[in-house]
């Protein structure tokens, strides 16, 4: 027995009818929507761009100043006993810190004081002393006419030797401009320490002094 397809199942006999229902449809869709729509217009997406200010600013012209001709150095004079050379010669400094040793005799620094006994006195180091020495009289030095004439300042450092008594036995060592050393060293001969103690009875000792030299 030979079955035959149902018409609700065979896709033959309605896929005309369907066809045209689809055409029809889409077509009146689309001609609503040019009823809706009648044109269009397009147009690019642009984001907006932040305004941006530049400020100038007027910036004054430099000029360069020319500095004025250093001054003209000192002059120091020169003693010689050169007979060729003139009383009022003098030597132009190339520097206001000038080491003038050339110019001045050494300090007399293996000078002894009067007081020192024959036999010295042993030194104790400065830091084994129990009893520091203090300065009970200073005498201010006289500043060099050399110096002060040369507008030279400066410090030197003196390193004495101090008897038991606690007066200046002997002058060391000098250190500092060279100018200085012979009225610093005049200056400390005339200094009074007290006694340095050490197991309480005086000890000598040996100190460094500094000393300024500054034009008032």
């Amino acid at each position: 027995m030979i079955r035959g397809k149902q018409p609700e199942a065979n896709l033959k006999l309605g896929y005309r009818k369907l066809l045209w229902t689809s055409v029809g449809i889409s077509v009146l869709l689309h001609a609503l929507l040019f009823a809706v729509f009648p044109s269009f217009d397009f147009k690019a997406y642009s984001k907006p761009q932040e305004q941006i200010i530049i400020q100038l600013e007027e910036i004054p012209e430099t000029h360069q100043r020319r500095r004025p001709p250093p001054p003209p150095r000192p002059v120091v004079p020169v003693a010689s006993e050169d007979t060729d050379i003139p009383e009022d010669a003098t030597i132009e400094t190339t520097d206001f810190d000038l080491d003038l040793a050339g110019l001045l005799p050494p300090p007399p620094l293996e000078k002894t004081s009067e007081l020192e006994l024959e036999v010295e006195d042993e030194v104790v180091p400065l830091w084994m002393a129990e009893a520091q020495p203090k300065a009970t009289k200073q005498v201010m030095p006289v500043y060099p006419e050399i110096a002060r004439k040369a507008n030279i300042e400066g410090k030197v450092f003196v390193r004495v030797r101090l008897g038991k008594d606690g007066k200046v036995r002997k002058v060391l060592d000098i250190t500092g401009p060279a100018v200085f050393h012979q009225a610093a060293a005049d200056a400390v001969w005339q200094w009074e320490f007290t006694s340095a103690m050490q197991n309480d009875r005086p000890v000598s000792v040996e100190v460094t002094l500094p000393i300024s030299f500054q034009l008032q």
